[in-house]
């Protein structure tokens, strides 16, 4: 089936590479793009030097590079996290103002979607909603292993509160991470043991216990392994292990409502275009069930194949093929509608208009304007209504458009408001007692148009039955 997915990439994903000076962030934006990737992901103090505020230079520098390989700014990372200051937590005012200036700055620079990581306040989000809906920015909480897994009450508070908002500018930002089905060696945490001296035998003990048990056991498991142990480079490892998780995808479809955008996390990617740790062919199908439409960021922690970073996100991209199609992968488009009103005058029927006291004073029908451009209501030069051969001057119709009224003769200098192309135009017409609903009647209508630089006028006509609109 088809679907809107589209694909994106964090720039965290190559930051070695630029700060190696191994190649500039065009190159390995060049790169991306080439495999089909048109989002970039920002954190925003990776490029911009003074962020959250607004470097011109950098920002001028961002745009054109975002217009030379045709890519777009889909979202910017940042934290909010209590734990700023040494002796005190972060109160929720000050997390407001922090948030107030990566909002501001996700507007500056054209991002429509902020992801909040970090250990917030969940009542930040209750404060969000105002400055996110006047920005126009997107704000979405990671829901990541570990740290800001749905599991902690601190998250489950979170998403009460945005289900509570009922606001698209509130949201989740679901990371794969939330689905490890076995811990690899190319995990950051496994390297990182590895090289602290951590011997093979605990590491493998350690993964394979993550295979045996649930998630809550394992943590339970990993408790009184912590307990126990005195050695500092295993007692680190065991905390990363601890954070590991492995949830049904069905929980997620529970969350799709809410769902912003998707970070795209993998370590390691087999010659066969497999992530061989996470379970991507349970959860890309029901991102497509569930009628998601944005970016899958791709986030790539593990270590290059081949002394080459960009190979796993060719074999990345190419495991995206595998589920969601070659992309893009439009649904293909619906059955044409059979249009059966396209008259200059609409062939709804017509109603009687009554006025505060009840009495019937008129009837309105509806007209449509076959002008390319639309034009305001002072454009229009003429318009004429018989109904079963009576006919009704201009002095006796009225002019209804985006919940405005006025008279024809009144008309000749209304230029803010407009009649656009293919849009109904309501036309009240004054005949106390209206007309007679139990049989049909014979319409004639007119209206001829001036244009802005044309010299000559446009007419239309139409001549048709009516019957009353029934409510």
């Amino acid at each position: 089936m088809g679907h809107f997915i589209k694909r994106g990439v964090t720039i965290y994903s190559f930051k070695e590479m630029v700060a190696t000076g191994q190649m500039t962030w065009g190159d390995c934006i060049a790169r991306l793009t080439a495999m089909g990737v048109t989002g970039m992901e920002l954190l925003g103090q990776l490029f911009f030097r003074n962020c959250p505020e607004v470097n011109q230079e950098d920002l001028a520098n961002w745009k054109e590079m975002m217009w030379r390989y045709g890519t777009k700014t889909v979202a910017h990372d940042f934290f909010v996290d209590k734990t700023m200051f040494k002796g005190r937590d972060l109160t929720l005012r000050e997390s407001v103002e922090v948030l107030k200036r990566h909002v501001q700055f996700a507007a500056a620079i054209d991002c429509p979607i902020i992801r909040i990581g970090g250990t917030f306040d969940p009542e930040l989000f209750r404060q969000a909603k105002p400055i996110c809906e006047e920005y126009g920015v997107t704000l979405g909480v990671e829901i990541h292993n570990g740290s800001s897994s749905w599991i902690l009450p601190s998250i489950q508070k979170t998403l009460d509160i945005i289900a509570q908002a009922d606001t698209p500018y509130l949201g989740i930002i679901p990371d794969m991470s939330m689905f490890v089905e076995r811990i690899v060696d190319s995990t950051y945490f496994v390297q990182g043991a590895l090289r602290q001296g951590v011997d093979r035998e605990f590491i493998e003990f350690m993964k394979k216990m993550y295979l045996e048990v649930s998630n809550e056991e394992y943590r339970d498991r990993c408790d009184k392994l912590l307990a126990e142990e005195t050695d500092p480079a295993k007692k680190s490892f065991i905390v990363q292990c601890r954070r590991t998780e492995n949830h049904d995808p069905k929980e997620l479809a529970e969350l799709m409502p809410y769902v912003r955008h998707v970070h795209g996390k993998y370590w390691e990617m087999d010659e066969d275009c497999n992530e061989t740790s996470i379970n991507y062919a349970g959860v890309l199908p029901v991102l497509i069930e569930g009628g998601y439409e944005g970016y899958i960021s791709a986030e790539y922690e593990g270590r290059p194949a081949d002394g080459d970073v960009f190979k796993p996100q060719e074999r990345y991209q190419k495991m995206l093929d595998k589920y969601l199609g070659k992309f893009p992968n439009f649904p293909e488009p619906a059955e044409p509608v059979k249009v059966t009103d396209t008259e200059v005058l609409s062939n709804v029927g017509y109603k009687n208009r009554y006025d505060e006291d009840g009495n019937c004073c008129g009837f309105e029908i509806y007209t449509r304007c076959f002008y390319y451009r639309g034009i305001p209501l002072c454009l229009i030069d003429a318009m004429e209504v018989s109904v079963d051969g009576e006919k009704f001057g201009e002095d006796k119709l009225t002019i209804e458009v985006e919940d405005a009224s006025f008279k024809f003769k009144d008309m000749a200098t209304v230029q803010a408001y407009y009649w656009n192309y293919g849009h109904l135009l309501t036309v009240v017409v004054d005949k106390p007692g209206g007309l007679d609903e139990s049989v049909p009647h014979k319409f004639d209508y007119m209206h001829r148009l001036r244009t802005y630089y044309l010299p000559f006028n446009h007419t239309g006509t139409a001549s048709m039955e009516l019957t009353a609109i029934k409510e």
